[in-house]
């Protein structure tokens, strides 16, 4: 595991990449090839926040909880507060203090209905040791993830991806695979909300349709590779960690696959009987449950013998085979060696090539369409174990860059499941919450929601830990970035996307390429109107590449391997008196350029309202907060703004604050100590890259005789007389490349307008970063 240096020079794997262009005048529709690698358990902020022009801990609408400080100042059950605080991957032992808790429960616990105050309670770790360590808050930057920066500085990276679901691994990827986690597309139906609720047993088993066999019905080609499966067949402890898939591949759990056919368990049965039995005599009061797994295994040798494999239709053995695809063809595949660090420790490796089968169907063209690949435990960049992840990424980039062709044709997609208990700023869109936007809990549209109002909560299999209440997705901010010919340029794109956009982007890229159907009937209207299909990020294939140099070599595995012997990270905790803005001045300064996104939206206040106006065919969640609740249960209100839809919000009282947001930094904040005699709003004027602020009077002689408007960029405060009935300000964009952040201020009231004209063309993040 060699080559993935220093963060100063550019790893061989990403510049090979850069530097093989594509056919001319080509699209990403002319990709043959799409890999898609989804490792596990980081948050953005945690991976990325500290990345220079990405939303990170430079952001400006970061959320103000109601204590009044930043949300990245979280406090504590002893009134004290922690900030986000780098963890040293070399110089610390943080990548062996294992993971945080990451479940449906202490997800929505850490959401706090929207107040988004309580994750270090309920992301305290689990290890005595460490649970008074803040590790919630803790983040790595580009001197620790060298090879990820390079990464995201030469292709594209999301700043706004979010993980499907407030929930841990198996649901995310539930949805990353299928659309869904519910059995039915209503509400009615239990959501599988817990890890546990689908695995190997045939009561618990994934019955609805998956996307794979989508793409079996419409003979398009696939296959999911991994060194091993995770269904037992003996290995166990370190072996298990380096070489199979840590049960990261949910269609081992989707009952059309009959993963109990695949090599090695049918022979492993005897054993696991043989097991269940000594734990009847260690434990005979569980002997009734083990006698009937017992007989359960007994059925299995017979329904799964070797020769019933053959029984099977084509079909059926295609989505087998290709699911489970294995690196068996490799003679050392289940083998590890053993060997020693630079401190003369033991160091464990795999003796055989961990994507075998891959590198082989590369070498000799025969890469499907469409590629899942699976790391195993060690390699998946789960907290639960060391940071090996980057080693397989870049090794994936060797083998498809090996050939130019192959790579000319190919997109490569990276993301992570979920956060872990790792924290993130920027607050997940809701499916609506908000009396003004009705649901049917039990209909199509309670497919995103978990409440006691929907029937599945009153059978008696629902568990009290299950009966947690809250909207399914989307969950917290996780990393996602696109190496392909067409995404390269250091590009951030900010279009609102979850893991079912990966589904989304192959429909679309199939149906336009092959002109064959594969919707995915699973995904909610909601989930599929407001998240975007990842096509906002593909460049044309003339995108000038930044200079790079390059990399000297290290030997990565032992760097890893010798911060076990590291301190741990020493993260402060503050008074409230000690809190400063200075503290986050961690992220890298600069910005990056910026994919065009598909938002016109306009968001004013009018006439005691707040009126919501969507002017394109593309669908925006909006968040709104009456800050003057934050004590009642009506504080939090979100929204769906559908395709060219209007709705409004009331303002409940003459003494008002409100705050919306919407996707990159869209704000508004509206406050007054009175109903405002003056209603100003903000028009885009996309033709010219200019904002037009209207101010009009109530009334000729109106209480405020002028009002003060500041540019928060320039830094500049003009002084409005308000001689007429209504006055135009013209605000041009072009300096900031449609970049806004004007803030009115009258006798009574503010209002402050921040966001980005969108106008079709590429821009720039934030300038307030640079």
């Amino acid at each position: 595991m060699a080559g993935l240096g220093t963060s100063s020079v550019l790893h061989p794997a990403i510049l090979k990449a850069l530097m093989i262009e594509p056919a001319a005048k080509s699209t990403f529709y002319d990709a043959e090839h799409v890999v898609i690698l989804m490792q596990e358990n980081r948050s953005f902020d945690h991976t990325f926040g500290a990345l220079k022009g990405v939303r990170g801990f430079s952001d400006r609408r970061a959320f103000i909880k109601q204590d009044g400080h930043s949300v990245f100042f979280q406090k504590g059950n002893d009134g004290k507060y922690a900030a986000p605080a780098r963890l040293d991957l070399k110089n610390t032992k943080s990548t062996w203090m294992s993971s945080l808790p990451h479940s449906w429960g202490n997800q929505q616990h850490a959401l706090n209905k929207g107040k988004y105050d309580r994750w270090l309670q309920a992301k305290a770790s689990d290890n005595k040791n460490y649970r008074d360590i803040p590790l919630t808050l803790g983040y790595y930057n580009r001197e620790d993830l060298p090879f990820y920066y390079q990464l995201a500085d030469a292709f594209t990276i999301f700043d706004q991806y979010f993980c499907s679901s407030l929930t841990g691994t198996t649901p995310n990827r539930l949805f990353h695979w299928s659309g869904t986690l519910r059995e039915q597309k209503n509400g009615k139906v239990k959501p599988n909300v817990y890890n546990e609720n689908i695995d190997y047993d045939k009561n618990h088993q994934a019955k609805w349709k998956s996307f794979p066999e989508i793409l079996e019905e419409q003979d398009i080609s696939w296959k999911i590779y991994q060194n091993e499966i995770s269904l037992p067949k003996g290995m166990s402890g370190e072996q298990e960690a380096w070489l199979s898939n840590f049960t990261d591949n949910p269609i081992e759990w989707f009952s059309n696959f009959n993963v109990k056919f695949s090599k090695g368990y049918y022979e492993h049965i005897p054993n696991i009987i043989a097991s269940l039995k000594k734990e009847i005599e260690k434990h005979p009061e569980r002997k009734g449950d083990l006698e009937k797994r017992i007989a359960e295994l007994e059925e299995e040798k017979v329904k799964y013998h070797p020769d019933q494999f053959s029984k099977l239709s084509h079909r059926e053995k295609n989505l087998h085979e290709k699911a489970f695809t294995t690196n068996s063809n490799d003679p050392d595949f289940w083998n590890l060696e053993i060997g020693e660090d630079e401190n003369g420790e033991r160091l464990v490796v795999p003796k055989g090539d961990v994507l075998h089968q891959f590198r082989k169907d590369v070498e000799n063209n025969k890469l499907p369409l469409v590629s899942w690949l699976i790391a195993p435990e060690r390699f998946s960049d789960h907290p639960g174990s060391p940071w090996y992840g980057a080693w397989y990424i870049s090794e994936v980039m060797n083998i498809l860059t090996s050939d130019p062709e192959i790579w000319k044709k190919t997109i490569f997609i990276i993301n992570y499941d979920e956060n872990d208990g790792y924290f993130d700023h920027v607050l997940p869109f809701s499916p609506p919450l908000s009396p003004n936007q009705a649901v049917d809990l039990n209909g199509t549209d309670g497919v995103e929601y978990a409440s006691r109002k929907q029937e599945y909560m009153a059978s008696p299999t629902v568990r009290d830990h299950e009966k947690v209440e809250g909207t399914i997705g989307l969950g917290y901010r996780v990393p996602m970035i696109i190496a392909s010919p067409w995404t390269k340029g250091g590009y951030v794109n900010s279009e609102v996307s979850d893991h079912t956009s990966v589904l989304m982007f192959l429909e679309n890229f199939i149906r336009k390429k092959y002109k064959k159907d594969v919707t995915v009937d699973n995904i909610s209207d909601w989930r599929r109107a407001i998240c975007g299909d990842l096509t906002s990020a593909f460049n044309d294939a003339n995108v000038k590449i930044p200079e790079m140099n390059y990399l000297d070599q290290k030997q990565y595995a032992k760097t890893i391997n010798s911060a076990k012997y590291k301190p741990v990270p020493d993260l402060k905790w503050y008074h409230e008196n000690e809190l400063e803005d200075n503290i986050l001045n961690i992220q890298e300064r600069g910005i990056k350029p910026s994919n065009a996104l598909p938002y016109n939206y306009l968001v004013n206040l009018e006439n005691g309202k707040i009126i919501l106006k969507n002017l394109t065919g593309k669908a925006v969640p909006i968040i709104i907060y009456d800050r003057t609740r934050f004590e009642k249960d009506d504080f939090y209100f979100s929204y769906a703004l559908y395709a060219e839809q209007e709705l409004s919000h009331t303002i409940s009282a003459a003494i008002y604050e409100y705050e919306v947001f919407g996707p990159n930094g869209f704000y508004r904040n509206f406050k007054g100590d009175q109903f405002p005699d003056l209603e100003i709003t903000l028009i885009n004027d996309r033709s010219k890259n200019q904002v037009e602020i209207m101010i009009k009077k109530s009334k000729k002689e109106s209480i405020s005789p002028h009002v003060t408007m500041e540019n928060l960029y320039e830094k500049r405060k003009t002084e409005i007389p308000l001689m007429k009935i209504q006055e135009k300000i013209i605000v041009n964009l072009d300096k900031t490349k449609g970049w806004y952040d004007l803030q009115l201020i009258s006798d009574h009231n503010t209002w402050h307008f921040a966001g980005r004209l969108e106008n079709g063309k590429p821009s720039i993040t934030d300038p307030h970063w640079s």
